[in-house]
């Protein structure tokens, strides 16, 4: 009898020790899941942060390359200007050799020279790339600005030679040069007023140079006298 009640207590601690160990395991087990899952939790977020560098430094390729190829398509306008004006400067200088009088030397030589300078002052315009640092006003008609955007405007366009665009009907749409440079003053045109004006302008395509330019200026001048009419009658009725 004594010896079956020692082997059942035997049998108890047996089965203690195991249930203990088994508990352990469990535990220890357990302890590794949440490890684990904390540690792919980390692993996961460094790898997102790893992709949005990734896609930010992508983007930010895709910029350079296209600022780059916008820069090379000026260089490009810039150099066809020169070829232009180097064809002729030596279509000039050939007429002059056969030319005797030397009064009509000195025209030729007189123009070439005139019609060199202008060709270079276009492709300089034509290099521009931010008008806004060139006419810091944006023409808008709530602020009232017209004179003073007129001025910046024409000030840059005698200093690159294109006036002739904007304020005369003498459109040479015919002629590439001529159509091209066109183009350049219609972007600055644009570059420098207000949205509003914009859609306003901008209702038809093909629009020139002197097209945008009338329309700004009925804009703005035959709308003068209505608007001095209520300012007028604000000023009347202020407190």
């Amino acid at each position: 009898m004594a010896a079956t009640s020692a082997s059942g207590a035997l049998d108890a601690s047996a089965a203690a020790k195991l249930r203990d160990e088994a508990l352990a395991a469990a535990q220890k087990l357990e302890d590794e899941a949440t490890s684990l899952r904390s540690t792919n939790t980390e692993r996961s977020l460094a790898l997102q942060a790893e992709a949005d560098l990734l896609k930010n430094a992508a983007a930010a390729q895709e910029r350079v390359r296209l600022a780059a190829a916008a820069l090379a398509k000026e260089r490009a306008q810039a150099d066809a200007l020169e070829q232009q004006a180097a064809a002729l400067r030596e279509r000039i200088r050939g007429d002059s050799h056969r030319d005797e009088d030397p009064q009509d030397d000195d025209d030729a030589r007189s123009f070439s020279s005139e019609a060199a300078a202008i060709a270079h002052l276009h492709s300089q315009a034509a290099a521009v790339q931010n008008i806004k640092n060139l006419i810091p006003i944006v023409l808008d008609l709530q602020a009232s600005n017209y004179s003073k955007w007129r001025g910046y405007v024409l000030l840059l366009l005698g200093r690159f030679a294109l006036k002739d665009h904007v304020l005369y009907d003498d459109s040479r749409l015919y002629d590439p040069v001529w159509s091209r440079m066109d183009c350049v003053v219609v972007s600055w045109i644009f570059n420098t007023i207000s949205p509003d004006l914009l859609d306003v302008i901008h209702e038809r395509e093909g629009i020139t140079a002197r097209g945008a330019w009338l329309g700004l200026e009925q804009q703005f001048l035959n709308n003068r006298e209505s608007r001095a009419m209520l300012l007028d009658a604000e000023f009347r009725t202020l407190c």
